[in-house]
């Protein structure tokens, strides 16, 4: 690059020497010739002199100007010089300019035009010009033509939200300027010498198929000439990281399907977390929001309360379902015991023992490896009939049995707890928190620790209650799987979060916000109660949630710190 440089001084240079010594041969042989001294001829003489150190544009303009004098002397021999003064001042200019030279040109061409008027000879110049644009135009049209265009995905499938590379790659002999355009629209934009690779990211924002139509314009430097290549139309995949973990927590399950049981879940009022706090329910009164205020005691009170369950006719004692939720507190309140309801989706229960029921069917894999006596829960596909038929009593059945190479003793780790909200304001946002949850959950079945005890609460966007599923890994992770599928799990919005700009000091809070913050920490404190009820052990909580609830869940990690929890992020 440095010698390429050199050479192009060293090449102007002796331009500018050249041009010089032409004009000051040309009034030399004018004088000779014509045997007197015109005046202009000194004029001329000391115009030239600068040119050895103007710039090249002014070089160009003060030839031209010369070029046009000469010619009004009307002397022939004056008419030739004036041309090739004009081809060399263009020569300096197109050699030294590194920005575009047609624009410059034609506009100084145009600011003479009250001198072609006066005098018609000085349109020899402006003809040399010309011919000058159009022989270097033809000459860059030629050289762009041998450039080519190369543009190519790195991947035809990509998750929402994510970049979708494209390489572009370009060709074109000598140095060339170079513009990618995204729908007439510039995104990236250089200079370069023979070759160059670019890529060029696209987020991806839809679902589904997409299409990005790319081009590519190349220009001389000079800016002589362009050409476009293109449009080029990109088509690639756009899919949810959703699927494919669904898809592999499907395998996760089908691969620890010997352990899979029917978990718990209910969904728990989000009142009923605030109700049992009598501390906070001064602070919430009159707030607006429905079912703070006002309901009692539920998770402090000292007897047993009375559940309704929702699609059952029957009322139970609430220390008679145990394995729904447990409530034994050791508080001492002396408020009221009040009912409260506590509904049990019996349909996403009924769906998760159907796909268990289906799974342990297709579980019994390996070879055959004898028979025993039937025991209730057994998969009657797998009754040995031959062999129960030869006994004299009906009830004598008994199974076949396969061996099963599981890798793993099934062995389970300690308590998980996890807490997440899937409201989120993009598609792409819901993808990561739901991304983030899985990855949580299926990172104890990669330990191979099925059977670790998991308790997590999901907030569903538009629902009013949270989703309690409590059991062992496999079986939560079963659960969610139907979760997402049933509630149809969708963002609010279509557009990105933000950063907050202003940070709000939690406890130094007065008016609406005050009030919202003290609804926080009451559901914050409820659930600690509920963990305290469900977990014998301090346990740390890990909170999923999008960047917009970042002000709602700073409170309530705060009251599940204050009441003895470990809150991870």
């Amino acid at each position: 690059m440095f010698t390429s440089v050199r050479a192009t001084g060293n090449y102007s240079a002796s331009l500018r020497l050249l041009l010089v010594i032409i004009v000051l041969t040309s009034l030399v042989g004018e004088v000779y010739f014509n045997r007197h001294v015109n005046p202009y001829t000194y004029i001329l003489a000391l115009v030239i002199i600068p040119v050895v150190f103007v710039n090249s544009l002014l070089v160009f303009l003060l030839s031209f100007v010369t070029g046009m004098v000469m010619t009004s002397l009307g002397s022939t021999l004056l008419l030739v010089f004036s041309a090739l003064i004009t081809l060399l001042g263009f020569l300096v200019l197109y050699v030294e300019s590194s920005t575009s030279i047609p624009g410059k040109v034609l506009a100084s061409l145009l600011a003479f035009t009250p001198i072609y008027i006066l005098t018609p000879l000085s349109l020899i110049s402006v003809l040399v010009v010309l011919v000058l644009l159009v022989v270097f135009s033809v000459k860059e049209y030629l050289r762009l033509g041998k450039s080519t265009v190369e543009v190519s995905l790195e991947s035809r499938v990509a998750h929402l939200g994510e970049l979708v590379k494209c390489r572009v790659v370009i060709e074109c002999p000598g140095i060339f300027r170079y513009m990618v355009l995204e729908e007439a629209r510039s995104v990236i934009s250089g200079v370069a010498r023979s070759r160059i690779t670019l890529e060029v990211p696209f987020r991806c924002e839809h679902l589904g198929v997409n299409e990005k139509s790319i081009s590519v314009l190349i220009e001389d430097v000079k800016g002589f000439a362009k050409l476009l290549h293109g449009p080029y139309t990109l088509v690639f995949k756009v899919s949810t990281k959703l699927s494919e973990l669904i898809k592999k927590a499907e395998r996760f399950v089908e691969k620890y399907a010997v352990y899979l049981s029917t978990p718990r879940v209910v969904k728990v009022p989000l009142e009923a977390l605030t109700s049992g706090l009598a501390g906070d329910r001064k602070a919430l009164g009159g707030m607006g929001f429905t079912g703070v205020s006002g309901l009692g005691a539920s998770f402090s009170s000292g007897g047993a309360g009375k559940v309704d369950v929702e699609g059952s006719r029957e009322h139970f004692e609430l220390r008679d379902v145990a394995d729904i939720i447990a409530t034994e507190s050791e508080s001492s309140s002396t408020e009221e015991s009040v009912p409260v309801k506590w509904i049990i989706p019996w349909e996403l229960i009924r769906e998760i023992e159907t796909t268990i029921s289906q799974i342990a069917t297709r579980s019994y894999i390996g070879e055959y490896a004898g028979a025993r006596e039937y025991e209730p829960g057994d998969v009657l596909k797998h009754i040995h009939w031959k062999k129960s038929l030869r006994r004299e009593l009906l009830e004598d059945l008994y199974v076949k049995m396969y061996t099963r190479g599981l890798e793993s003793s099934g062995g389970g780790g300690r308590t998980r707890v996890i807490l997440a909200d899937l409201t989120t304001t993009s598609p792409s946002e819901l993808d990561l928190i739901l991304s983030a949850l899985y990855g949580e959950l299926l990172s104890e079945l990669s330990r191979e620790k099925p059977l670790t005890p998991v308790h997590l609460f999901i907030k569903i966007p538009g629902e009013r209650e949270l989703l309690y599923v409590s059991g062992k890994a496999i079986d939560v992770v079963l659960a969610l799987n139907k979760i997402i599928q049933r509630y149809s799990v969708r963002a609010l919005y279509n557009y990105e979060t933000w950063r907050r700009t202003r940070t709000i000091k939690l406890g130094g809070s007065t008016g609406f916000i005050g009030r919202l913050e003290g609804y926080y920490r009451a559901l914050g404190l409820g659930l600690a109660e509920l963990l305290r009820s469900r977990v014998s052990e301090k346990v740390a909580v890990q909170l999923i949630h999008s960047n917009a609830l970042a002000y709602k869940y700073a409170i309530i990690a705060e009251a599940l710190r204050d009441a003895g929890f470990i809150v991870l992020k």
